[in-house]
């Protein structure tokens, strides 16, 4: 009997000693993974501390805006921005692809003209797509020395052109009209002004701006002044500024103005073309240009 007590007291210290191991072994936990299907919630906009100044537009909704900064045309719309105009691009001849009639690039006009933005036509990517444009022949004329003394001066100009010296401290000399190409007659006035001092580099800007403001039409359907820049006439250096515009009959033409001063005289040299002759009329009016000088 005493035996099987002890039997039954180690067969119940076993079964104890079990059922302690059983509940230690419990099964191993793992995290939850559960998939982001997106944010919980929207991150907050960053905002600098010291934002920069919105960029100045000070031209008008009917110009095109420049490429680059506007600070330089506070005191004058026409000056050319020299950052981005070499000394050298300025003061090259008449073959120079002007910037103003250069599509890719902007200019600033005065308040009060009117034309479309140069970037609001769409511009082909693909060569293919773009139309062949129709060659044109170019231009080829003689020239001859002109003495005129109404404004005291002498040039080279195409000959058999037609004078007319009817106005005083004014030259016209113009185009024959078997001559004229695409409804417009090219002109060449040539002027001189007595003033009582000499005009200064600025002075002469703001003069070539009011003229160019002057050479504006309401015919015009469109109206395109340039920048201002530097070159040389008569032996001094004189401001001038290219334009081009459309009448209100679809004739295309552009034109050239320079003035300097001189000995209390302002000369000016203007110049209106066809604008599909372009480059032919701007040599034109580069060999006037060269070849001005005072009659001695």
């Amino acid at each position: 009997m005493k035996r099987n007590w002890k039997l039954v007291v180690c067969l119940l210290m076993a079964l104890v000693l079990l059922s302690s191991c059983t509940a230690k072994e419990s099964p191993e936990d793992f995290p939850d993974i559960t998939q982001a299907i997106g944010p919980t919630s929207t991150p907050a906009p960053f905002v600098p501390t010291n934002p920069p100044a919105p960029a100045a537009n000070n031209s008008n909704p009917q110009a095109q805006a420049p490429a680059g900064s506007q600070s330089i045309f506070s005191a004058n719309p026409y000056d050319v921005d020299t950052q981005e105009w070499t000394e050298s691009d300025i003061l090259s001849e008449e073959g120079y692809i002007d910037p103003e009639y250069d599509d890719a690039l902007t200019a600033v006009q005065p308040e009060g003209t009117v034309y479309p933005y140069a970037g609001s036509t769409p511009i082909p990517l693909n060569p293919v797509d773009m139309p062949t444009p129709t060659p044109r022949p170019e231009l080829k004329f003689t020239y001859s020395t002109y003495i005129a003394s109404t404004v005291g001066v002498t040039f080279e100009g195409p000959v058999n052109w037609a004078v007319d010296e009817s106005q005083p401290y004014m030259f016209i000399l113009a185009e024959p009209a078997s001559q004229i190409r695409d409804g417009q007659q090219c002109v060449i006035t040539i002027s001189a002004e007595p003033i009582s001092g000499t005009y200064s580099q600025r002075d002469l800007e703001s003069h070539v701006t009011q003229r160019l403001d002057t050479l504006y039409s309401s015919d015009y359907t469109s109206w395109k002044p340039s920048y201002t820049a530097t070159r040389h006439m008569m032996g001094s250096t004189g401001v001038y500024a290219n334009y081009s515009a459309t009448t209100s009959s679809g004739v295309e033409l552009g034109g050239r103005i320079q003035y300097v001063s001189i000995d209390h005289m302002l000369y000016g040299l203007e110049i209106i073309f066809p604008l599909g002759f372009k480059d032919d009329f701007i040599d034109v009016f580069g060999q006037v240009r060269t070849t001005m000088g005072l009659i001695k």
